[in-house]
């Protein structure tokens, strides 16, 4: 009997992402709702500096006037909050360096970047996708969120990173890419996207700054490689990449495990484009 497995109704930045770098961790988190192993502490970091830059620039939305120590109380309860009740792969790291650790990042960015004339905090969107190949729209649309929208109209996503970027790490970015072609399909041309990136080091952590802005061309690219990734989704093909990242993997036990369906069991239900509903089962 073949197991027909529903897509979530809408993709993102982060499918597209994932299922590039391994389509059977996109099936376990996607798909097939497993439960991850563990927390990554990039993860854990990640989220809490996004939730204490946004309550900064949401407090001073509100015509108040925060102060870096309560940003710094709201970063610490947000790592707390985030390691709690899982578990935490560690390494050689403990709560008390990756707060340390955190903290230094919070000050680095709000001493560059907290006077930003910030207009809205986590701004949803939805945007369809078009394959520039056919002129046909994707059953799915793209839904997610712009961390930051400056007065002047440009976008800014926040990144922590462990290492520096460099212009050549944007060129072909699907995240970056994402979030240029919504704000470009929402503006109605090119548009400004400014990426803000928190680099960790040994010693003192940086702020990396990349002003980009993209037009139908640089679009064009982009929405190919979505389209295309869409299309092996939709296809319910999900083999594992392996690789030395396999380690970092949350899903590691679940994949060795052989708990997934094989792809002669599964077939993906396809939504239509047209109205995004699932389309109907066969008969028998």
């Amino acid at each position: 009997m073949q197991r027909s497995i529903r897509l979530p109704p809408t993709t993102s930045a982060s499918q597209l992402t994932c299922f590039t770098m391994c389509a059977r961790k996109f099936a376990c988190r996607y798909i097939l709702g497993i439960e991850p192993e563990f927390r990554s502490i990039q993860l854990i970091l990640g989220s809490a500096m996004h939730s204490a830059i946004g309550w900064w620039f949401e407090e001073r939305i509100a015509g108040r006037t925060p102060d870096v120590t309560t940003a710094e109380n709201v970063l610490a309860a947000d790592l707390q909050a985030g390691a709690a009740g899982v578990p935490v792969r560690w390494k050689t790291s403990t709560p008390e360096s990756l707060e340390a650790e955190a903290r230094k990042l919070l000050r680095v960015y709000l001493a560059e970047k907290g006077n930003l004339a910030v207009k809205s905090v986590e701004t949803p969107f939805q945007v369809d996708i078009v394959d520039p190949s056919t002129g046909e729209l994707l059953p799915r649309p793209m839904k997610g969120y712009f961390d930051l929208v400056l007065e002047d109209g440009r976008v800014v996503e926040l990144k922590t990173s462990s290492r520096g970027w460099n212009e050549h790490d944007l060129a072909r970015h699907l995240q970056v890419g994402a979030y240029s072609y919504a704000r470009n399909a929402l503006e109605g041309g090119p548009s400004k996207v400014e990426i803000h990136v928190l680099v960790k080091l040994k010693r003192e952590p940086r702020l990396e700054t990349f002003l980009v802005e993209r037009g139908e061309q640089q679009d064009d690219w982009w929405t190919a490689a979505a389209a295309e990734t869409e299309y092996a989704i939709a296809a319910g093909r999900f083999p594992p990449s392996p690789s030395q990242l396999c380690y970092e993997c949350e899903y590691a036990s679940a994949c060795l495990s052989g708990d997934l369906a094989p792809a002669s069991e599964r077939r993906v239900i396809p939504l239509r484009a047209r109205d995004r509903e699932p389309e109907p089962l066969p008969a028998g």
